[in-house]
């Protein structure tokens, strides 16, 4: 089981190679999920990987973002450079690019990035079948989920044990593109779960506002308490988050884990205790074991601090006009600490240093304040970061070398290195040995010169001599050494460089799929979960209806349901696609694939495949149904667009973070008919954690009531934007954006660009869905003209026209 560490700059390598580490991962100048990290040129690169496989620390490389047509040159040439230099693993998210990499660079492992969003043994086992080696696991997984995961595939599995945390699952999050352009698919997040929210009613009234207003920002995650239960699973990968800390956070974390990992369990409590108390004082915005025990609640939150909140010192007990007292509950020394924090008053921070803070009595002190606190608040000890000094010269070994000297009159000086993985190397000096006059070499003497190993990959193990009475110069001792170091190094270096395996120039469909050809003509698509939208629909004119899926009322959809509205559709002469969830946990596996199996019994035109398992489950359960990708596949480009017609779809619905240029692009010779949504609400996040029963209940304790079944709710941010939640049959949070997407004023260029199916998301619009619909088919029909482009505030374009970063 390895220790995974983040390397987000060349110092931060340092740090974690110091530390400890087995692997670290890194990302080069572009393509990298941490855009804004220090990250490494190609130079930095390659020698980061000899440092890195000299000491015997696998480095894997993150290309996991979605990359856009005009940077597919530049991603096939990198992808050589990586193969030249010999990394350990290449870290994806883009299904396209996982087709290149694969056939560029056969010898690379293939590391599905938790962008990818797996969170079921059906998609572990569906990626195996395109080659991946190794899959990192959605985050939202219990330990119970990824045990029976790790037990049952062949892949290699990574999951994260401590760092920051996303709110929505990874790979299906919008939020921050929508709001600001920058994309979390494309590395730039803006981290707009860490900003200020209230929870709404459906007239945008806050409930109950002295909740805190962080309460869609996580705490981080720690899973050392949990370390001897997952060194007991067939995980292999422990992977925690950081590229864009300090070299200090990186060397604390890492070291507090590799100590962790290789503790003897029965003392393992205690000793564990005391790490968490370390990494506390390091950086602290709480912590959290995130949903290893699938304890999902208020208590995950930050609510009132976001950032690094410090190290608990206290309850505020009496407020003065000017001051109030606290009583501290840790053992700390003031030339320690740099100040206080608290909650004021207005459910603000406020920040007191460390000159206007006295000890009065005992435990007791006295903050001098500007901001009256809320009462009975927590104060939490700021601590004067402590620096190392960590830098590649001064890098301390791990790699145990043993040295044999011989000495012989008249022979060479050989000298034997190995280490204790069946390396071995004998270096013979030019020198002949000659008779001492008055001190023959001693052990010790040897040892002087053979410990000399700093800035090394090596420790000195064990230390033979064999000498006939010969003295041993120490300048050739030296050389000897050095030659041994490099050459072993060389040695170990070349246990990292990987054979190249075959893959097929193709991605062959999955057997027995049923392939059709979908008409290639615009149409108009409407999504909805409700019946009366689709009798709406038809009505309007509207020939596809995708059915289904994730439902916004947390209800599920029965297979009646399903079954009426098939009908329905049929009667009318449509085409129905039934959809599926976008993401589905592997303790709900059993229960979908009931669902599943009937649904399919029922023969729909199609099913939409929304997360990658459904590919693994096609045989069994679906059979000569034809497939169709959904919008969270996240295909951006035209490489990704072609493995979706090589798996044998018939259609898919591209990236809603596309532009109408990239779109024409990509349309451009396709096979398969292409989709894009046009109107609706666009769903931003899907996140486990429920805010309505976070807020509303506030406590883990008492069962949700489940109110979202009665009311509708929204999260408030300080602009005053609200974006509607809605929950689905899981309990699974989806949150919407303030604004509704409408395209029909540019229904012209859509279809120019190449555009087949012009999707209306009803779902969550409570207008007339015959009005809108007809309105789209009559525009596209030529029978109404397309509207004037007002500036309503209420509409958006997307990303039609400014694009992400």
């Amino acid at each position: 089981m390895e220790i995974l560490a983040p390397a987000g700059s060349p110092e931060l390598l340092y740090a974690a190679i110091a530390a400890g580490a087995d692997a670290v991962y890194l990302g080069g100048e572009f393509f990298s999920a941490r855009k804004f990290a220090g990250n490494f040129d190609n130079l930095q690169m390659k020698e980061a990987v000899h440092l890195c496989h000299s000491r015997g620390i696998a480095v894997y490389v993150t290309l996991n973002t979605l990359i856009s047509d005009n940077e597919i040159d530049k991603v096939k040439e990198y992808l050589r450079f990586l193969d030249s230099i010999y990394i350990d693993g290449l870290l994806i998210q883009d299904l396209g690019i996982a087709y290149l990499a694969n056939k560029i660079t056969p010898n690379i492992p293939l590391h599905a990035s938790t962008q990818m969003t797996v969170s079921n043994l059906a998609g572990v086992q569906f990626l195996e079948s395109l080659n991946f080696k190794r899959v990192v696991l959605s985050r939202e997984l219990s330990l119970d989920e990824i045990e029976y995961i790790a037990n049952n595939c062949r892949a290699e599995i990574e999951i994260f044990v401590h760092g920051a945390l996303c709110v929505s699952y990874s790979g299906q999050c919008l939020m921050s593109s929508f709001i600001g352009g920058r994309s979390g698919n494309r590395g730039a997040c803006a981290q707009p779960c860490r900003m200020p929210y209230h929870l709404t009613d459906d007239m945008g009234r806050p409930i109950k506002k002295e909740s805190g207003r962080y309460i869609i920002s996580l705490k981080d995650m720690s899973g050392i308490q949990d370390i001897e239960r997952i060194k007991k699973s067939k995980v292999v990968s422990l992977k925690i988050e950081g590229r864009m800390k300090s070299p200090e956070y990186v060397y604390d974390v890492v070291s507090s884990y590799r100590k962790a990992l290789d503790q003897d369990c029965c003392t393992g409590m205690e000793e564990t205790s005391q790490l968490q108390k370390k990494l506390e004082k390091r950086f602290y915005r709480g912590f959290t074991s995130a949903y290893y025990h699938d304890d999902i609640g208020a208590d995950m939150m930050t609510s009132i601090i976001p950032g690094n909140r410090g190290i608990m010192a206290g309850t505020i007990e009496k407020i003065n006009q000017y001051s109030f007292l606290f009583k501290n509950i840790v053992n700390i020394s003031q030339e320690h600490i740099t100040g206080v924090s608290y909650v004021t008053s207005d459910y603000k921070i406020a920040f007191i240093s460390e000159k206007n803070i006295n000890k009065v009595n005992g435990n007791i002190y006295q903050c001098l304040m500007q901001k009256k606190p809320l009462d009975k608040s927590h104060i939490y000890w700021h601590i004067k970061e402590r620096k190392y000094n960590i830098n590649r010269e001064k890098l301390q070994g791990k790699t145990i070398i043993d040295f044999s000297v011989f000495a012989a009159v008249g022979s060479p000086l050989t000298l034997i290195a190995s280490d204790r993985n069946n390396h071995s190397i004998t270096i013979r000096s030019s020198y002949q040995c000659e008779k001492a006059n008055k001190h023959v070499a001693s052990l010790k003497d040897v040892k002087e010169q053979l410990m000399r190993l700093g800035g090394t990959p090596f420790l000195l193990g064990d230390l033979k001599l064999k000498n006939k009475e010969c003295m041993i110069p120490k300048s050739i001792l030296n050389t000897l050494r050095k030659e041994a170091v490099h050459h072993l190094s060389n040695c170990i270096e070349k246990d990292f460089v990987k054979s190249t395996h075959n893959f097929s120039d193709k991605i062959i469909p999955l057997p027995n799929i049923q392939t059709t050809t979908f008409s290639m003509k615009p149409e108009i698509s409407i999504r909805t979960e409700q019946i009366e939208q689709v009798k709406s629909a038809l009505k309007a004119g509207c020939k596809e209806i995708i059915f289904g899926g994730d439902s916004y009322h947390h209800q599920v959809l029965s297979v009646s349901k399903y079954k009426e509205a098939l009908e329905l559709v049929k009667n009318a002469n449509g085409r129905i696609i039934f959809a599926t969830p976008r993401v589905l946990r592997e303790k709900h596996s059993k229960e979908y694939l009931l669902l599943l199996s009937d649904i399919a019994k029922l023969k729909p035109d199609a099913i939409e495949v929304s997360f990658l398992g459904i590919l693994n489950w096609y045989n069994k359960y679906i059979k000569d149904i034809p497939l169709v990708g959904g919008s969270s596949l996240n295909i951006f480009n035209k490489e990704g667009l072609n493995t979706i017609a090589r798996l044998g779809m018939s259609g898919v619905m591209l990236s809603p973070e596309l532009t109408i240029k990239q779109i024409a692009y990509m349309t451009t010779n396709t096979t398969i008919p292409i989709g894009i949504t046009a109107f609706g609400r666009s769903e931003m996040m899907i996140s486990d954690y429920c805010v309505i029963e976070s807020v509303i209940t506030g406590d883990k304790k008492k069962k949700c009531p489940g109110i979202c079944l009665h009311h509708h709710y929204n999260l408030k941010d300080e602009q005053g934007r609200l974006f509607p939640i809605r929950t689905d049959e899981w309990c699974r949070m989806h949150i919407l954006n303030s604004k509704v997407l409408d395209m029909r004023p540019y229904m012209n260029k859509l279809i120019q660009a190449g555009v087949h199916r012009i999707h209306i998301d009803a779902r969550a619009i409570e207008g007339d869905i015959y009005k809108i619909t007809r309105s789209f088919v009559d525009i596209l029909s030529g029978d109404a003209p397309l509207p004037k482009v007002d500036s309503n505030a209420t509409i958006t374009r997307g990303h039609f026209f400014r694009g992400v970063l």
